[in-house]
């Protein structure tokens, strides 16, 4: 046999194994859902499983010795790795089930059960303030020109901010004409009013008068068969019966005159059609007849009664749009008073603020500037800003009731109870932690903002926690890391999340048995980030794999 050369051996080394490791790499993939199928419960049928797989190994080892001994012959030399694939692809599930066989387990692969603390927070960033603060708000819309430095503890009396005591006579102008505006609006929203009050009217009295003729049609279906109606019936029974029977006796006549040769057939079955005519006419009077003597039909009484009360449903549903109608223009009327009293206010306000030039502490309290924007990140209010009227500008909050202020995410609030536990981080404060409580939780959900200021897509919840602690190291302002503490077990068992298998609607873990892995059902409590408590399924002292095959975790 002509031996192969060292490169065309090596081509063709590389292309059938490489064809080899394909294919049963291939066939690994095959038997993969029969491990899937077989491996519950693992210990009982790890034997039964060898077995039924010994058989397709020593046939696709016969099948391959051919190959093996031709490839041979050639010269053809298969390197370990190709091998490797095909022991592999033959002994797919046994290797996935070897531990039952004794391969050893690093340590560092097993998690030893013992009861313990556990405890599951939610923990988001927050901002300390003060529960018990006063708010310094801009009186008008000038420039600062002066502001108490940040963190001055100030006296009741202290000058907290100056104002630009430029042209603000406008604001005076403006509230004035305000004022003119919503004079000529209430008129206008009066005499609206009235003229809806009219217009509403007139169609109820329509809506009534619909009514009272849908009563009457009623009435006279119910007094059905009318002396008019009978007697006209009467006159059509009469009229179509002599006209039947002159068609009738016409139509016997004319056969003999036909067989006599006087008139034509077709004169003669025209004489027949006109007597069928005839005495169709005649039939339909009698029915009519019998219809109008036995009064009015029930689909008709019924139509009649649907129109009355569609009239009368009509005529309920006017009056009752009479009213929120009129109380919407009753309400506009009431607004524009409204515009007008606050347009007074404003103008006596804007007189009071003429002589305002600067704001003064109405307490005692630490000086902390407000934001210059709830969209615009956490930049402060400074010289030269111009705040608009209304804006807080300074916080003079006491610092012996401190709060956090913090967001948890909608989807566990649920979690969160007023009262629970806390725990608080300051990030001036590494390594220090302080107890709290939950104080308050927001009622609606709001969007979560970006450092940006842009919505996020998340929708949050305000949670305030309560600092219990006391140190005059938690000042207003300062940036915490807040820990809602949702469940907390002094004597629980938990495994690491990693050692937990999903197995359709249930959970289980890998327990070691003897020289073999136990797959074993758990019935699993609260978690955290890192364990889960396990309520049913472990013991004390038992210990899990901690890192099953990927596929199989929950």
């Amino acid at each position: 046999m002509t031996r192969i050369g060292g490169r065309a051996r090596s081509v063709i080394d590389e292309g059938i194994g490489r064809r080899l490791g394909l294919l049963f790499e291939a066939i690994g993939q095959r038997l993969r859902p029969l491990r899937e199928r077989i491996e519950q419960p693992l210990r009982p049928v790890v034997e039964d499983i060898e077995r039924r797989l010994r058989p397709l190994s020593e046939d696709i080892e016969r099948r391959l010795r051919p190959v093996r001994e031709r490839l041979a012959d050639a010269g053809v030399v298969l390197r370990p790795r190709h091998w490797a694939a095909i022991a592999a692809a033959l002994g797919v599930i046994a290797v996935y089930f070897s531990l039952g066989s004794g391969v050893q387990l690093k340590a560092e692969d097993l998690f030893e059960v013992w009861p313990g603390e556990f405890v599951a927070k939610i923990t988001e960033p927050g901002e300390l303030r003060a529960l018990d603060s006063a708010t310094i708000s801009a009186a008008k819309d000038l420039t600062i020109i002066y502001l108490i430095p940040e963190g001055t503890y100030a006296k009741k009396g202290d000058v907290l901010a100056r104002f630009d005591p430029g042209k603000y006579e406008m604001q005076l102008e403006e509230a004035k004409a305000a004022r003119d505006v919503s004079e000529a609006d209430l008129h206008k929203a009066e005499t609206d009013l009235e003229a809806q009050r009219h217009r509403l009217q007139s169609e109820i009295a329509r809506f009534e008068t619909e009514v009272r003729f849908a009563q009457l049609d009623l009435d006279e279906l119910k007094k059905r068969p009318l002396p008019s109606e009978l007697t006209q019936a009467q006159m059509e029974v009469r009229r179509a019966q002599l006209a039947f029977d002159n068609a009738e006796a016409k139509r016997k006549l004319l056969p003999g005159l036909v067989e006599k040769g006087y008139i034509t057939r077709e004169t003669l079955e025209d004489a027949e059609l006109k007597a069928l005519e005839a005495k169709t006419t005649f039939q339909a009077a009698q029915f009519n007849l019998q219809r109008v003597k036995a009064g009015a039909t029930r689909a008709e009484l019924e139509r009649a009664t649907v129109r009355l009360e569609q009239a009368q449903f009509a005529l309920e549903k006017a009056k009752r749009g009479m009213a929120s109608q009129l109380e919407s223009y009753e309400a506009g009327v009431e607004r524009e008073k409204a515009n007008i009293a606050r347009a007074e206010q404003l103008i006596r306000t804007a007189e009071t603020r003429l002589k305002v030039k600067e704001i003064t502490a109405p307490k005692d309290g630490v000086v902390v500037y407000a934001k210059a924007s709830e969209n615009k990140g956490n930049d402060k209010i400074q010289l030269g800003m111009i705040p608009y009227e209304g804006q807080p500008i300074l916080y003079l909050p006491d610092p012996s009731t401190i709060v956090a202020d913090t967001e948890v995410n909608e989807v566990d609030i649920s979690k969160v109870q007023v009262g629970g536990p806390a725990e608080l981080k300051l990030d001036s404060l590494p390594g220090v932690t302080f107890r709290g409580t939950v104080l308050k939780i927001g009622s609606l959900a709001r969007m979560k903002l970006t450092p940006a200021g842009t919505p996020s897509g998340v929708k949050v919840f305000d949670v305030t926690v309560k600092v219990d602690d006391k140190d005059e190291r938690i000042r207003p302002g300062l940036s915490a890391s807040v820990g809602i503490i949702v469940e907390r077990r002094d004597h629980a068992l938990s495994v690491p999340l990693s050692a937990v298998l999903a197995r359709g609607g249930s959970q289980a873990v890998l327990v070691p048995y003897g020289r073999r892995i136990e797959e074993r059902k758990v019935v699993l409590g609260p978690s955290n980030e890192h364990l889960v408590v396990v309520e049913e399924g472990l013991r004390e002292g038992e210990r899990v794999l901690v890192s099953p095959p990927p596929a199989d975790r929950a």
